[in-house]
């Protein structure tokens, strides 16, 4: 059996903590600590992290930072960033930080190179979309692709639909995309309505190719393009991301234009992986390696900063006393760029998924609360839907808001004389 972590010192301290804090108003927090709103900052690459609106002390935080220890964080970050087999019901390790190591860094793990694995799978992903947006890659009838249809579920769909929104703007091959997930017609319907079938490149996105939802659309994809160009055609239009050969070869689908990736890539992590080829088609494999790089500085940050100082550590442990502790069954996700639009419904699998449990990794009983309820939209327009609730109501909802110092557009202001951005 796991320590109970509510039977230990460390909690019985913050229980003791929050009994004498709880009642405490924000302002109250600000008007005791003048420096609060400096020293209750910090930087992870070029991120910039302001918790001093979070109703914490520097007391809550040691103490926060004590339970982090007696739990193991430290050593259980490490043997993740490792390789070992972590994941104990399945007996994997949890690697999907491998998938952003650079190519001259090295990671053995149960005997295989997994670094120099998913570079060999980065390498194919980048020949192949240089030729898809050079135009060398044609259609069945010659022509350019322009549209890349990504037919997947969860972590097939969430991360690769919310990347792509957020780098549209680094689209530069004339080449858009779209995303098929819900097995209800009327999502497929929609994302092939007015496309031509003659450029338009299908992506279906299943580790086992047997996911209910994603064979069912892609069957339904590949009907309506051979009822335009014929059987022939599919070689030509349909990639898989996939492990299991024999089923993509019975699509129709060229195994040579099969990607893989490993069992130690959870989904819910997999977009950095052969999943965001629909994204690096787009993007190029340059912006993609871009975009693979700002995930490694977040992981050395996380694998090599002090825990008083770790970004996600912190903000864990912040999740964790407003629903332990304070009650608070949610955490709002308030991006303020319409391009995260889809930010909040990919924090929903990646915490959920991940933390929605109630037993511990021995099968016992949980004795805390498990994870948040993470969901949120965009500013400005919660601000006109549910902010009310927010700042009068009767429910505590931490939130985090999500600023850029630099819009990726921006338009003057009515009278002209200012920036939209800057409202």
């Amino acid at each position: 059996m796991s320590v109970d972590i509510t039977g230990t010192d460390a909690w019985q301290k913050l229980t003791d903590h929050h009994s004498e804090i709880a009642d405490t108003h924000l302002r109250t927090l600000f008007a005791d600590d003048a420096d609060r709103g400096r020293t209750f900052t910090l930087a992870a690459a070029d991120l910039h992290i302001d918790y001093s609106k979070h109703r914490v002390t520097s007391e809550t935080l040691a103490l926060l930072i004590e339970l982090a220890r007696t739990a193991d964080v430290e050593g259980k970050r490490d043997a993740m960033f490792a390789g070992e087999h972590i994941n104990t019901s399945e007996d994997r390790a949890v690697l999907h930080t491998a998938l952003r190591l650079p190519a001259d860094a090295s990671l053995t793990v149960d005997g295989q190179d997994v670094v120099a694995d998913v570079h060999e799978v980065l390498t194919a992903m980048g020949e192949f979309t240089d030729r898809v947006r050079s135009g060398e890659w044609v259609g069945a009838t010659g022509e350019k692709i322009s549209t890349v249809v990504n037919i997947g579920i969860g972590g097939s769909d969430l991360g690769p639909v919310m990347v792509y929104n957020a780098l549209r703007h680094y689209a530069d091959a004339g080449i858009s995309a779209k995303f098929v997930s819900n097995v209800d017609p009327a999502d497929l319907v929609g994302a092939l309505d007015g496309l031509d079938p003659a450029s338009t490149l299908f992506i279906i996105a299943s580790k086992t190719f047997s996911t209910l939802e994603t064979l069912t659309n892609a069957t339904a994809a590949r009907r309506w393009l051979v009822d335009a160009l014929g059987e022939d055609a599919v070689a030509k239009h349909f990639v898989a991301v996939s492990t299991n050969a024999e089923r993509v070869a019975d699509f129709g689908i060229d195994t040579a234009n099969m990607f893989g990736f490993w069992d130690w890539v959870g989904g819910r992590y997999s977009v950095d992986s052969a999943i965001g080829l629909s994204v690096m088609a787009v993007v190029g494999k340059e912006a993609f390696a871009e975009f693979l790089d700002g995930f490694h500085r977040i992981d050395e940050h996380f694998r090599l900063t002090p825990l008083a100082e770790n970004a996600p550590v912190l903000l864990g442990l912040i999740g964790l006393w407003y629903s332990n502790f304070f009650g608070a069954e949610t955490r709002a996700v308030l991006p303020y760029s319409n391009d995260l639009s889809r930010f909040a419904a990919y924090l929903q699998q990646l915490t959920m998924e991940s933390n929605g449990k109630s037993v511990k990794a021995d099968g016992s009983p949980v004795t805390t609360s498990t994870g948040e309820i993470f969901w949120g939209e965009p500013g400005t327009n919660g601000q006109h839907a549910f902010y009310q609730l927010l700042h009068q109501g009767t429910r505590l909802v931490p939130a985090d808001f999500i600023g850029f110092a630099e819009p990726t557009d921006d338009l003057p202001t009515r009278d002209g004389s200012g920036s939209m951005h800057d409202l």
